[in-house]
């Protein structure tokens, strides 16, 4: 593309801006009760807000630019009593549906007042949309957005991952109150929202308009509560700490959880109303994460066959004898603590026909890295984890008139993330320092040189004060923003576009050996410093960590940018949205020229004449989406789209020195990057059905197919004859992926003090890799000189085929239940119970151990057990004068069901890898029974069954904890 047409583009979209309206419209119609007439005029008002507007000569009306949350929204009209429709609920970018019919001033109550139910339909969604509102997030079971959004159909997760449709875990999209959180590097969310803080959590499993891009799996979008007309006050307490650390409690273990969370909200000033805030505060700390574990205590153990196997520790002054000890306790994994602090709020002034919202969230973690095998607890060897992430914007609405207004945003993301050595720190030159090292009562061999490796009947164990060995931290900012423009063109027509911008500076340093440092200073030759830092992954900062700002070396600047138009019509009969978006897409990267025939400058770096930029990527994405309302309680929707991301840019991403090195080498990488890797391309159907039986139920039946192509898999590049290499490893776009699958909800609004929903999933992923380097291993071990490539689809190994959710929640009102020596003792008592089911994950059996492994079926033909996990929650409230005082308890997997989530591939079993049983296994086995005594023999046996059990087989155990919380 044309410089020309670069800048044009540029022009159109970089007006500060952010990335969609958070706001939602409501629409209706007024008439006279008895007559059904038309009521010209009519005021219609949402309360507590400046928002309202007056019906046209239809008695139609139309209300922009409403924030989420519960309205009562108020009609009059002279002549006419009024009328109060309560409970409304707004969500963001949904139409909501009004209907007022007013009484003539002779009916008898003055204002009449109706609570309107829980809509069970919405007739102008034209793809499926899930929304999970404020009181549904109180009453849950669960906390934290990732795990309310792995409730709803058509999301899988696994490994902390979040998988929508069939996608890869970087095809999700996360916003916070409009912007975007993910990590650009890797993907996922870098930061969230505090549970009491959530107003409104969408999740779009596809199909969304073309207002959205970046995201080929799903959109998962928080909205944050915001203050009202009154003050009000919160605060939330919640612990396991029932039991010391370790000791079991209720069939469970304390795990050293607490979380404190306080929430304020209100007029700035008490006599000013159009200024308001929200603030919210929040401290969870966690001793140790939370994983069924086994308890395993080894006194004296002394290797049979070499008692002493180092010379060096022989002597009377080596504080490492011959006979030692390995302990690892159940309930609890040495020094890995959590701590997190998060601060969020926001400022919203009314300045009629502008309004103004300032929006920040900060959030601070923490947290060690497990030392799992210890002799004792490797305080000094756990890694120390820290990360801040900052995220602001401030949006400017201007409401030109009732039917037209535009928001420009502003908005500001920085995330900064660290591993390292908890003593130095960033002082890495000191990692392998023996007399640095020594102050702190670590004993290294010499400088660069960890003590020998402590061993017993085979296996090795580190010594309890070995240093960390590593240092990593990255840095990732970006400035953008997006406009929006919205006009009501009639009761038809709801145009809308905008275009959004966002710059990015991502900065690396990852040295992976920071002990070697110490010795390679001593050895090199002068001046040549850098030779060092040994396999030094840089870009963004210096070789010594310091910030870099330019040069080959500098940060990586992307460019992501887009503009959009649609059209949503809304007829009676018949809802259409239509829309094209423009992607414009700049990985500020290089590719070679000549793939392969990589030339290296003189001190073996990739000469920068090998190199050329990575042209711009410039696409139109067309979105066409349906919904025809047979009658209000039938809606058929369909949608179809095109969609367009770039894959994470870790797969772009490496420093110079590093990618020399992959490619001088030759030898095998199974993590490498890419060279000119285009983004990724989907599209995908959908077909769905609605309808609601009698007032209080409703299903909706969703069927999807998607078809993914261009996703990112490695390959070898050979070289030409006579070139300075043989082959090297990199990731090219190869891979594919296609998707079907029905999704199915259920929702029974409350009736009789109980109210339930069901989701459920069956889907059908199918690709030719889950991730870029799946087929790694297949191309390093390929017997011939042209290796394999998948070529043929197979399941994913996140593909679920079945998956759902079943949540129930019981209630009592106040003065309500039965009574018992005069008092309504179940007054304002609830349950909530929340039922999950799945099907297992797709995995491939083999045989062989280590690099020796080979298949024995078909890729991923074998499937893990399916999951049962029961969530309860038990509350009871109290009213103490102004303050509501809410008292329950939480429990997780209630049932305590160890369920498994992965398996040994050469067993098929979670505990052993049939190690014991292999002739390697076997001989080792008998050879202690022969040449010592049976108890040699099973304190192997034992040893080889704990230094292969893995917690992460397992889902998570029960967990008993008790939360108050206190509301004004």
């Amino acid at each position: 593309m044309s410089k020309f047409l670069q800048f044009i583009l540029l022009l159109i979209v970089s007006t500060p801006i952010l990335i969609f309206s958070q706001t939602g419209k409501i629409v209706g119609k007024v008439t006279d009760l008895e007559t059904g007439d038309a009521l010209i005029g009519a005021n219609v008002l949402v309360n507590g807000t400046n928002l309202g507007a007056a019906t046209d000569v239809n008695g139609d009306y139309v209300i922009l630019n409403t924030p989420p949350g519960t309205y009562t929204i108020v009609a009059r009209y002279i002549g006419y009593r009024e009328v109060r429709m309560e409970n409304i609920r707004i969500s963001v970018n949904l139409t909501t549906e009004v209907l007022f019919q007013l009484p003539s001033e002779t009916y008898q109550t003055e204002t009449v007042v109706v609570v309107a139910p829980k809509p069970l339909i919405n007739k102008n969604t034209t793809n499926q949309t899930s929304i999970v509102n404020q009181e549904d997030i109180k009453n849950l079971p669960i906390r934290g957005v990732n795990a309310i959004v792995g409730t709803q159909a058509g999301v899988v997760t696994q490994g902390g991952n979040i998988y929508i449709r069939g996608s890869r875990s970087d095809g999700v999209a996360f916003y916070v109150d409009g912007v975007l959180v993910n990590n650009p590097v890797s993907g996922g969310s870098t930061t969230g929202m505090i549970n009491n803080a959530i107003e409104e959590i969408q999740v779009q499993a596809g199909g969304y308009s073309a207002e959205f891009g970046g995201a080929n799996g799903g959109i998962i979008s928080t909205t944050s509560r915001a203050g009202s007309e009154n003050y009000n006050f919160g605060f939330e307490a919640i612990t396991d700490n029932f039991a010391n650390a370790g000791d079991e409690f209720l069939g469970g273990y304390a795990y050293g959880y607490s979380e404190y969370t306080f929430t304020a909200g209100g007029p700035v000033l008490p006599n000013f109303k159009d200024l308001k805030f929200f603030i919210a505060g929040n401290n969870i700390y966690q001793r140790s994460p939370a994983n069924y574990r086994r308890e395993y205590n080894f006194q004296n153990l002394v290797d049979p066959d070499a008692p002493s196997l180092d010379p060096l520790l022989s002597t009377t002054e080596n504080p490492y004898p011959d006979t030692f000890s390995v302990f690892y306790p159940n309930g609890t994994v040495l020094n890995n603590g959590s701590n997190t602090y998060q601060l969020q709020g926001n400022l919203t002034w009314n300045l009629n026909p502008f309004s103004i919202k300032i929006n920040a969230n900060h959030r601070w973690n923490e947290n060690r890295g497990g030392v799992g095998w210890t002799t004792v607890n490797r305080v000094n060897s756990a890694s120390l984890n820290q990360n801040y992430t900052f995220t602001g914007g401030a949006k400017i609405t201007h409401v030109i008139s009732p039917v037209a207004f535009y928001d420009v945003i502003l908005n500001y993301f920085n995330d900064y993330a660290v591993t390292m050595d908890p003593i130095f720190q960033h002082d890495i030159t000191l990692y392998g320092d023996s007399l640095a090292n020594a102050d702190y009562g670590r004993t290294l061999r010499r400088d660069g040189e960890f003590a020998t490796t402590l061993r017993a009947y085979g296996f090795g164990f580190e010594r309890y004060d070995r240093p960390f060995n590593g240092y990593t931290k990255t840095k990732y900012q970006s400035f953008g923003g997006k406009l929006n423009f919205l006009y009501q063109v009639g009761k038809i027509h709801e145009i809308k576009t905008g275009g959004e911008y966002t710059y990015y500076t991502i900065r690396r340093y990852d040295m992976p050996n920071t002990i070697s440092i110490a010795d390679n200073i001593k050895s090199i030759a002068d001046g040549d410093i850098g030779g060092a830092y040994d396999r030094l992954d840089n870009y963004g900062y210096d070789t010594f960590g310091n910030e870099l700002n330019d040069g080959i070396q500098g940060p990586k600047h992307p460019v992501f940018s887009a503009f959009y138009i649609q059209d949503k019509m809304e007829f009676t009969d018949l809802v259409l949205n239509i829309g094209f978006r423009l992607d414009y897409i700049n990985t500020d990267s290089k590719t070679f020229e000549n793939p392969h025939d990589v030339q290296f400058n003189s001190e073996g770096i990739i000469d920068s004449a090998s190199l050329v930029d990575v042209d711009p990527i410039l696409q139109v994405s067309p979105r066409l989406g349906f919904s025809f309302p047979v009658t209000d309680q039938t809606v058929f929707h369909a949608q179809y789209g095109k969609f367009i991301q770039q894959s994470q840019l870790r797969n772009i991403y490496l420093g110079f020195n590093r990618s020399s090195d992959i490619i001088k080498g030759g030898f095998a990488e199974l993590n490498p990057v890419g060279y000119g890797i285009r983004p990724e391309r989907t599209t995908q159907y959908e077909i769905g059905f609605k309808q609601q039986l009698g007032s209080n139920f409703a299903f909706d039946i969703t069927g999807f197919y998607k078809d993914i192509k261009d996703q990112v898999q490695i390959r070898s590049i050979f070289a030409d004859p006579g070139a300075s290499h043989v082959q090297y490893y990199a990731l090219v776009n190869g891979d594919f992926t296609t998707v079907k699958g029905i999704e199915m909800k259920l929702d029974l609004r409350r009736t009789e003090r109980i109210s339930a929903s069901i989701d459920y999933t069956y889907s059908d992923a199918q690709g030719t890799g889950s991730t870029p380097n799946e087929a790694g291993r297949a191309i390093w071990q390929s017997p011939t000189s042209t290796p394999f490539f998948p070529q043929q689809i197979t399941p994913l190994t996140f593909n679920q085929t079945h998956r759902g959710s079943i949540n129930l929640d019981y209630r009592f009102v106040d003065e309500d239940g039965p009574e018992v020596l005069g008092s309504k003792i179940l007054s304002n008592f609830g349950f909530n119970l929340l039922f999950s089911f799945n099907s297992g994950f797709n995995y491939t059996r083999f045989e062989g151990f280590g690099n020796a492994r080979v298949p024995i079926e078909s890729l991923n033909s074998s499937v893990t057990p399916w999951n049962f996990q029961l969530d309860a929650k038990f509350d009871k409230s109290f009213s103490l004068g102004p303050l509501n005082l809410n008292v329950y308890i939480w429990v997780i997997n209630l049932l305590d069901i160890q369920n498994v989530v992965g398996v040994f591939g050469t067993s098929g079993d979670t505990v052993d890898d049939g190690g014991l049983a292999s002739p390697e296994g076997s001989a080792r086995y008998q050879r202690y029974i022969l040449n010592h005594v049976q108890e040699a023999a099973d304190t192997y046996k034992a040893l080889y069954l704990a230094s292969i059990y893995n917690s992460g087989n397992f889902g998570t155990p029960r967990q008993i904890r008790l939360g108050l919380r206190l509301d004004y």
